[in-house]
């Protein structure tokens, strides 16, 4: 039993590194053999393709192509802004609202105004509404509507006004900063986990 276990594994190690295997190649040897690696990689492949070819996605069903294009469509930056409820950007994303600098706003530690836990930089904050459109992929969003994620409060205090380094303005709460959101392609794992999770744990299993 151990020595097809060891056959098997230098098989997949071989086709994967001496063979250059196309998505679809993939998704299909994925499932013919049980490979949950090759699932994965297939399926990201074609949700990045920016030119998907019809009769590429025709060879996997219509089930499989209707999973792949709902993450493709789920990941897409223009369509994931502007409907959203909620815009997700990092800490370290805040960005002067009345100038264009692109110094990081809070370069200091920061801890919660609701919860009082420590807010690194690359921490995930949010804000309702996709904000207004600033640039070609900033957003600009009132400052005292930013939340912490963890806790679900205000993050910012309405007392709390750091200086810009860039034109050394001051904010009120009701003024706007910019952010850069988090790209949705980062949210791709969590797509493909609720599309084809269980598959994958299956071959993961086998």
């Amino acid at each position: 039993m151990i020595l097809i276990h060891q056959i098997r594994k230098y098989a997949i190690h071989k086709l994967s590194t001496d063979f250059v295997l196309s998505p679809i190649e993939k998704i299909h040897l994925s499932r013919a053999h049980k490979v949950a690696a090759w699932l994965t990689e297939g399926v990201t492949s074609l949700v990045n393709d920016p030119e998907p070819m019809f009769d590429v996605f025709a060879t996997l069903g219509w089930e499989t192509a209707a999973r792949i294009l709902w993450i493709r469509d789920h990941s897409s930056r223009p369509q994931s802004l502007m409907s959203s409820n909620t815009l997700y950007f990092k800490r370290g994303d805040i960005k002067c609202g009345n100038c264009w600098s692109s110094s990081i706003f809070i370069n200091f530690q920061y801890n919660c105004s609701s919860c009082g836990e420590v807010v690194p930089a690359d921490e995930e904050l949010s804000t309702p509404g996709p904000g207004t459109v600033s640039g070609s992929i900033a957003h600009t969003v009132l400052w005292r509507k930013i939340q912490h994620i963890n806790c679900g409060g205000a993050i910012f205090s309405s007392p709390f006004s750091p200086p810009c380094q860039g034109c050394s303005g001051y904010f009120a709460s009701s003024d706007s900063i910019r952010v850069t959101p988090t790209s949705p392609k980062e949210g791709l794992k969590e797509m493909i986990e609720e599309m084809f999770g269980e598959e994958i744990r299956n071959y993961e299993v086998g």
